[in-house]
């Protein structure tokens, strides 16, 4: 498509123009879409079809020399550590895996007809707030109320809480010549995301322990928190459904410090390695701006100690707000919440049992953290 076509010219004056661009991303339906496209295009002397508008096949994205406007966020990794944006109109960021929220907004008309990518590069010179930070992370030992703590946090109106970005993955564990540059590649995306937010809020993957010291380097002053929960309970779980990061060789093994061999140990005893390895980081390094907290702690907790923490005190309406997310199943928010672990712990088997004991010694190590 040449730089003069109708199309290319309803690119750029959508781009140009905020205003229009949050209008013209809500529609979920395609042809309401064209139809608001078009009056819009002619409107400005564009001359748009609606077979300008088919997003079959789909078209090549456009590489911008600058970051996009508010209303768009960074949303994937492109090739060559590029990175592709959304436009979230009508898009909640605080779905309770942002892969959800993606997947949402991937959809809408416009974000299929006018594809956005910037070069890293790009996204890290892009102007910004000196004195941002985001308002807290949160790690977790997996399997024990970080979603629930997440969709807490998000559910007051301008909290954006992102859970488990797979883009934000993807820089921390990109292979980067010059850790100083993959520094500021994460304070620039980190930044992005909290275009058009109060408060950001960022819950990250289980094994992203593992990065504390790049993290701390990159957000020195953000406070942390680490969730952790009874082992067995957690490897109770994974044998009903095995996460990503228990499954030998789906994230490399020398990301846990595990060598060759451990990829041939018993389910329960690698996943308890696992963990172990998971926990570690957090239990040593708490006293740098972290906070641990057991899962049978919750919810109470995140008024009394996570709040606080975070340096957030809630109006009575926001508490309200939160306290209503609490009750709720927070993967499945249309179902209310039920406690499992005394199921979990029937369930257990005695192999889970004793994988366990390694575990819990290294949480053992947080009666003598900070609380």
């Amino acid at each position: 498509m040449n730089a003069t076509s109708p199309l290319a010219a309803f690119h750029a004056a959508l781009l140009a123009d905020p205003a229009a661009a949050q209008l013209l991303a809500e529609p979920i339906e395609t042809p309401r879409f064209a139809r608001m496209a078009m009056d819009w295009a002619n409107a400005r002397g564009i001359a748009l079809t609606p077979a300008m508008l088919d997003d079959t096949p789909r078209p090549a994205p456009l590489l911008l020399d600058s970051c996009p406007p508010a209303g768009w966020l960074p949303a994937k990794l492109g090739p060559d550590l590029t990175i592709d944006w959304l436009h979230f109109a009508g898009v909640a960021p605080n779905r309770s895996f942002f892969d959800i929220s993606l997947t949402e907004a991937a959809a809408r008309p416009l974000n299929r007809v006018l594809r956005v990518r910037t070069t890293l590069d790009t996204l890290i010179d892009a102007p910004r707030d000196p004195g941002f930070a985001p308002s807290g992370f949160v790690f977790h030992m997996s399997r024990c109320g970080s979603t629930l703590v997440a969709q807490m946090l998000g559910a007051v109106p301008g909290h954006f809480a992102l859970s488990e970005p797979q883009l934000l993955d993807g820089l921390i564990r990109a292979p980067f010549d010059d850790p100083e540059l993959q520094v500021e590649a994460l304070r620039a995306l980190v930044y992005a995301w909290s275009r058009g937010a109060d408060r950001l809020f960022v819950k990250l993957d289980s094994w992203h322990t593992r990065a504390l010291p790049l993290l701390r380097r990159a957000f020195p002053q953000v406070p942390w928190i680490f969730l952790h929960r009874d082992p067995v309970e957690v490897l109770v779980s994974h044998r009903r459904e095995r996460g990503f990061q228990t499954v030998p060789g789906l994230i490399p093994l020398d990301w846990f410090g595990l060598e060759p061999d451990d990829a041939t140990l018993p389910e329960a005893e690698y996943i308890a390695r696992v963990l172990e390895r998971i926990c570690e980081p957090a239990i040593a390094q708490a006293a740098d701006g972290g906070l641990l907290l057991d899962y049978t702690e919750l919810p109470q907790a995140f008024f009394t100690r996570i709040l606080p923490h975070f340096g957030l005190t809630p109006t009575p309406d926001e508490r309200a707000t939160m306290d209503a997310a609490a009750r709720r199943n927070s993967k499945e928010p249309d179902t209310g919440f039920q406690p499992d672990g005394e199921a979990k712990q029937r369930e257990a088997r005695p192999d889970q049992h004793a994988a366990a004991a390694r575990v819990r010694a290294a949480l053992s190590l947080s009666s003598a953290s900070p609380r």
